[in-house]
């Protein structure tokens, strides 16, 4: 049978107490799910290979090699942190992740274009780009994430 009746209501003290467990749960998250010293340069380098993949010999290679890397890369973070994260925590992040995203696609792009222009040594210039801007990126990414998840979004 269900009752009416609403919970005795806590004091201050006992909601700032659950505030806190709340904040301090948050911030264990976001430290739990920060990413290793390795997983930046890492993913860099991955997002470098695609970028370089139209100048190479054999471009399936890289994307192939590229595709499995981020596999692994992505398993082993879940393994170290035991959290599997599918979304940004929130706007900003999403923002970050976007802005990234947008980049790296439009740096695969460029790269095409300066293999179409017979401008194949300018690609390894657009990879060492991709390298720099993943690497800082990813280190922003991080921080933004994780700020989003000690501050509840």
């Amino acid at each position: 049978m269900e009752s009416n009746e609403s919970p005795r209501p806590g004091t201050p003290e006992e909601a700032r107490a659950a505030l806190d467990a709340l904040q301090a749960d948050r911030a264990a998250l976001a430290d739990r799910i920060a990413s290793p010293w390795w997983y930046h340069p890492v993913l860099a380098a991955i997002m470098a290979a695609f970028v370089a993949s139209p100048a190479a010999p054999v471009p399936a290679l890289f994307i192939t090699g590229g595709s499995v890397g981020l596999i692994f890369l992505v398993q082993a973070q879940e393994q170290r942190s035991g959290l599997s994260v599918t979304r940004p925590a929130g706007p900003r992040s999403r923002a970050v992740l976007f802005g990234y995203g947008a980049v790296a696609v439009a740096l695969v792009f460029v790269s095409f274009a300066l293999v179409n222009l017979d401008l194949r040594a300018w690609v390894a210039a657009t990879a060492g780009l991709a390298f720099a801007l993943m690497l800082g990126g990813g280190l922003v990414y991080d921080r933004v994430y994780g700020a989003e998840l000690r501050n509840a979004g």
